[in-house]
């Protein structure tokens, strides 16, 4: 018991500092780390789950599980999920993800005022984040093309704010590093785990979750509309709105001189994805193809568009330098995460934890429910305390294969329930990227934008943890 305590107690201090704005994969490593040593200490080190060489130093063995973890997330899911980074830094390089921002978002200045525009603009920001991964980079440019024609169209600022937090979520995308690794710890491939399992429950938690944004929007609508404005103070929360506005609007005013077509370019590996798998299953193609090479392909279509349409083929070559950048942001971000998650759970493992969930679920088939819940509930906690998506993913991620293949537990539900829920939460809470930003653009306080977000957030993390025990086989 008391090496569970201990467990709980270092998930408590990777939760807190985050809360306090600690880097998520520096948190959640050097607590992992911690763990490890503890177990090295008390003796618990020989239930390690990593495969290493022991040196007969227990301490020194732990260094070696550390080690073990890089390599192995590094050289597999980890090196995808950079090259993924890569594209689409040169996506932004190149103005093609503002080129497909501007075109899907145009349509909408057609409508006047209607309230279906609120399930319209939330399913076509959400298709956008095919596109554009991070939530924060969306909501930039959601900001400077999405927005000002939703409000022009009659919606209010509030609405539209609420809209554009609230575009990036769970589309179903083989594309999505979650997803990707969620993939991987099932041992499946990406299009087959997507569109096979994940799909099956969030595609029909965003159509719902649509309808009951316009439903709340309209609700709220009227609320504000009976109440007095008090504005003061407000304006001070603008203060950065300039640097973003700025950032966004460069970014369109590149996309104004490129060609139409370029808007599909940032969906190539999607498409290249997609094709080869229905390839492949109706026999034309002996395999699936997957992230890592789809990109690179992609990377050379759009080089070699970029040298045709500059004439110039050094130009285009040194572009793809943000290519690598790119990379180095993948390794930063998401690949740290996923690091530090896989030495925080081996930490977790050696004190116990996985045995006793795993003895718990195999007595019992409502405490293999329980345990569900717990993980979604903690998932969601960490969310929207810290406006991460990604951190509390990563951070439960790793034990669902353990526990799935000990117990009656289906892997891929757990991991759609706790990758939604994790993507969802996040956008009610005020220190969101996405939340800030916005709020900015709109000159509000970010509490009254999380209000707009909070219903069809916590009702979308509902309906996705429900059908995903539902409809995932």
């Amino acid at each position: 018991m008391l090496y569970i305590l201990i467990a709980a107690l270092a998930i408590a201090a990777v939760a807190y500092l985050i809360y306090k704005k600690v880097h998520a994969a520096a948190a959640i490593f050097l607590v992992g780390v911690i763990l490890l040593m503890l177990a090295a200490a008390t003796g618990r080190a020989e239930f390690r789950a990593t495969e290493i060489d022991p040196s007969g130093n227990a301490f020194y063995d732990q260094l070696l599980v550390v080690e073990a973890l890089f390599k192995e997330r590094f050289a597999g899911i980890g090196m995808a999920i950079m090259v993924l980074f890569g594209f689409v830094s040169y996506m932004r390089h190149i103005g093609a993800d503002a080129k497909t921002v501007v075109v899907l978002s145009a349509p909408l200045k057609r409508f006047r005022g209607s309230y279906w525009l609120v399930p319209v603009g939330f399913l076509i920001g959400n298709l956008l984040s095919l596109v554009i991964p991070s939530a924060s980079a969306l909501s930039l440019l959601l900001v400077a093309t999405l927005l000002p024609a939703l409000i022009a169209a009659g919606l209010t600022p509030l609405t539209v704010g609420a809209i554009v937090v609230t575009s990036s979520t769970i589309i179903p995308t083989p594309l999505e590093a979650g997803l990707i690794q969620g993939a991987s710890l099932t041992d499946m491939s990406v299009t087959e785990f997507v569109y096979g399992s994940v799909a099956h429950a969030t595609v029909p938690a965003l159509v719902i979750t649509a309808i009951v944004h316009m439903w709340w929007q309209r609700h709220c609508d009227k609320v504000d509309a009976n109440r007095p404005v008090t504005p003061a103070g407000e304006e001070a929360l603008a203060a950065g709105e300039d640097v973003s506005d700025r950032t966004a609007r460069e970014a369109i005013e590149r996309a104004q001189g490129l060609p139409g077509f370029y808007s599909v370019l940032p969906l190539l590996p999607l498409l290249l994805i997609i094709v080869s798998a229905i390839l492949n299953r109706t026999g034309v193609l002996p395999f699936e193809a997957d992230i890592l090479p789809v990109t690179v392909v992609s990377l050379f279509i759009a080089m070699a568009i970029e040298a045709i349409r500059h004439r110039n083929l050094t130009e285009a070559v040194d572009s793809t330098a943000s290519f690598f950048k790119g990379m180095g942001e993948g390794a930063a971000g998401v690949v740290a995460l996923l690091v530090a998650a896989a030495v925080l759970v081996e930490g977790i493992t050696q004190m116990g934890v996985i045995d006793m969930l795993i003895d718990a679920a195999q007595n019992s088939s409502g405490a293999a429910v329980l345990i569900v819940l717990v993980f979604v509930a903690a998932t969601g906690a960490v969310a929207a305390l810290t406006g991460s998506g990604t951190a509390p993913y990563f951070a439960f991620a790793e034990v669902v294969p353990g526990l799935a293949a000990e117990t009656t537990i289906h892997a891929p539900q757990m991991l759609t329930a706790i990758w939604g829920t994790s993507n969802l939460m996040r956008q009610v809470s005020p220190v969101n990227a996405a939340v800030l930003i916005v709020s900015g653009a709109i000159k509000v306080n970010p509490t009254k934008l999380v209000k707009r977000t909070s219903v069809p957030m916590i009702v979308a993390t509902v309906l996705n943890v429900v059908f995903s025990f539902l409809f995932i086989g």
